[in-house]
Order: structure tokens, then sequence, then C-alpha cells
């Protein structure tokens, strides 16, 4: 391997899973913005069940 090769294969890694991070953010905004009223209060009616859910989980109390 050439020197310095090492360098170039995590300077590559690194962007890619940049790239990658911000795409699935992306995705995620844009996927909440296109949302209708009432599927939002569904996805947020879920969202608070889970949360619940997991406040009255015993192994969640101490963290």
């Amino acid at each position: 391997m050439a020197p310095g090769g090492g360098d170039l294969w995590l300077l590559m890694t690194v962007l890619g899973v940049s790239l990658l991070g911000i795409t699935i953010a992306y995705a995620a905004f844009k996927s909440r913005q296109n949302m209708t009223p009432a599927k939002r209060d569904v996805a947020d009616r879920g969202a608070e069940r889970v949360y619940a859910e997991e406040q009255r989980d015993p192994a969640n109390r101490g963290a």
C-alpha cells in the first residue's frame, strides 16, 4: 500500500458516514414536513405512548 493510503481510507470513511447521516436527517425532515395533520397527530400519539411505556419500565428509572 502506498504511504498515506490509510489516511485516504479514513477520510473517505468519515466523509461517507457524514454524507449518509446528512441524507437520513434530510429525508426524515422532509417526510415530517409532508405529513397531513391527521398523520402528524397519529405519529405524535404513538410517540407519546412509547415514551409513557419507557417511563413505566423499572429498568429506565435509574437512568
